[in-house]
């Protein structure tokens, strides 16, 4: 028999869904699914993940509930988040996970679909296949979804989807994006063996071999020049990362940033703008935001 897993049911305020869910990857490396359906008439959400019930499992599972924890004492007035736990046999877990990922539409006329959905496009429609597992994006999280905002603004303008970096490329989402909206070549890079086999995947099944590379690499090891820079990761990373990134943009090269809360948005644009990297737009929804650096599009 398979391993077993222990599916996680961790409900939250819905304001702090999103936040929690992305607290949950960066502690355990895999993501979340969220069931809203508590929401309306107690103000909770329910998210839902799944860790292997193997040696270590009790401690990867107290780091958890510390995160979390601590994560809270930045909201005290929030409720206090309530936890449950579900032993799920190895062959049921992938559809325990399977039955939250639907379809989505991630930019005027994409669609993300996962490989067990069915979604058959219409008009100008195009449909990108994703199989969610271990890495990280599958559009629904406030941040990939400000990155497409941008991508898509972006790629109404001549020359900015010439040559494509994405940086932390997870799933390889913003890749293969930017690759259906008219990129003419894009690299997508990740230090997780993991998120780039699951891109590589991604690449094959969507038949974009031609236009996206695939690479387990760091920002620094790469060569530029880039005419757009995709990197949705975190507020310390792309702190950390500010003078790399500026050394990868082309003259008048564009960069998105996202990953980051609304309240880090002051700090990490002046961070960027410390670089000489010009500062453009910052889009917002709820607690989260992406920046736009570079040229005006």
């Amino acid at each position: 028999m398979d391993p077993s897993w222990i599916e996680l049911n961790l409900s939250v305020p819905a304001e702090l869904a999103e936040t929690c869910s992305s607290a949950i990857y960066e502690e355990t490396g895999l993501g979340s699914c969220l069931e809203d359906s508590e929401a309306g008439s107690s103000g909770l959400c329910l998210l839902k993940t799944y860790l292997p019930y193997e040696a270590g499992f009790r401690e990867r599972l107290i780091g958890l509930k510390k995160t979390i924890r601590n994560l809270m004492t930045f909201f005290p007035e929030a409720r206090t988040p309530q936890w449950d736990l579900r032993l799920i046999l190895g062959e049921n877990w992938q559809e325990n996970w399977k039955r939250h990922f639907k379809p989505l539409r991630v930019c005027s006329n994409i669609i993300i679909c996962p490989t067990w959905e069915t979604v058959e496009p219409t008009g100008r429609e195009r449909v990108i296949r994703l199989d969610p597992g271990q890495a990280f994006g599958t559009g629904g999280h406030f941040s990939t979804r400000l990155c497409l905002k941008a991508l898509e603004a972006a790629s109404l303008h001549p020359g900015i989807l010439d040559q494509v970096l994405d940086v932390g490329t997870g799933t390889g989402i913003l890749a293969l994006v930017a690759a259906v909206v008219g990129a003419r070549a894009v690299l997508a890079i990740d230090n997780d063996p993991l998120a780039v086999e699951s891109a590589r995947d991604h690449v094959r099944l969507n038949k974009l071999e031609g236009v996206v590379r695939v690479e387990q690499a760091s920002p620094e090891a790469i060569i530029g020049p880039f005419s757009l820079i995709l990197a949705n990761l975190t507020f310390q990373d792309l702190q950390r990362l500010a003078p790399v990134l500026k050394k990868l943009m082309a003259p008048q090269g564009s960069l998105v940033a996202s990953g980051f809360l609304a309240s880090q948005a002051r700090p990490l644009i002046a961070c960027l703008v410390r670089e000489k990297i010009p500062f453009r737009y910052l889009y917002l929804e709820d607690e989260w935001a992406c920046a736009v650096f570079g040229p005006e599009f």
